[in-house]
C-alpha cells in the first residue's frame, strides 16, 4: 500500500511524457540530450520519424493511465 503514491506519479508522469511526445513529437525528443551517445542516437532516429512516435506516445498514455487506475 505504502508504494500506491509511487505508482499514482509514475501514471502521471507516464501521460505527461507522452501527451507532450504526442504534441510535439520532433522538438520534444531533440531537447532530450542525455546519457551516452547511443542514447542520443536513438532519440535522434524517433525524432526523425513522427509518426512512429506519436503511436509509441498514444501507448505511453494509455499504460499510464492504466497504471493510475490500478
Amino acid at each position: 500500500m505504502k508504494n500506491r503514491g509511487v505508482e499514482r506519479w509514475t501514471g502521471l508522469i507516464m501521460i505527461g511524457d507522452g501527451l507532450a511526445g504526442l504534441m510535439w513529437p520532433s522538438e520534444y525528443l531533440r531537447k532530450l540530450k542525455i546519457g551516452p551517445e547511443c542514447v542520443n542516437d536513438v532519440l535522434e532516429a524517433f525524432a526523425q520519424r513522427p509518426t512512429l512516435t506519436r503511436s509509441l506516445c498514444v501507448v505511453e498514455m494509455a499504460m499510464g493511465a492504466w497504471i493510475f487506475s490500478r
